[in-house]
């Protein structure tokens, strides 16, 4: 059990160093909001997963899969509002700038890149060949 004690401790350090930009942006700032995070990362992998024909593009996919995952954090309030007024540009353009917000999408790139990883190998182990 010792492994997996250190595979703990490398888990806590990994979400400690994400956990501001987590809380910022996935959550309330006290806490994150899980299901709706997990439910967009979900959907995004699985259809990555499918669309991966070899694991060499893998860090591509990983990339186009977090700016997917950040534009629909955006649209996702104009849909659910019914209009273009829940959209601020400057909100938008600010979020670069912010350190908070790159940790965000750099914890949004490890688990999609473990995500799609196992749901392609997963893909390639049910359906062998073209």
């Amino acid at each position: 059990m010792e492994f997996l004690d250190t595979a703990r401790g490398w888990f806590d350090q990994g979400y400690a160093f994400f956990e501001p930009g987590l809380l910022m942006y996935a959550g309330d700032g006290e806490m994150v909001s899980w299901m709706p995070l997990l439910i967009q990362f979900g959907v995004i992998a699985l259809v990555m997963a499918i669309l991966l024909r070899s694991a060499g593009a893998i860090l591509i996919f990983t990339v186009v899969a977090v700016i997917i995952h950040a534009i629909v954090d955006y649209v996702m309030p104009m849909v659910r509002g019914g209009g273009m007024d829940g959209f601020d540009f400057g909100a938008v353009t600010s979020s670069f700038t912010d350190m908070n917000y790159w940790l965000y999408l750099g914890a949004l790139a490890v688990m999609y890149f473990v995500g799609i990883l196992v749901l392609g190998g997963i893909k390639g182990m049910l359906f062998r060949g073209d």
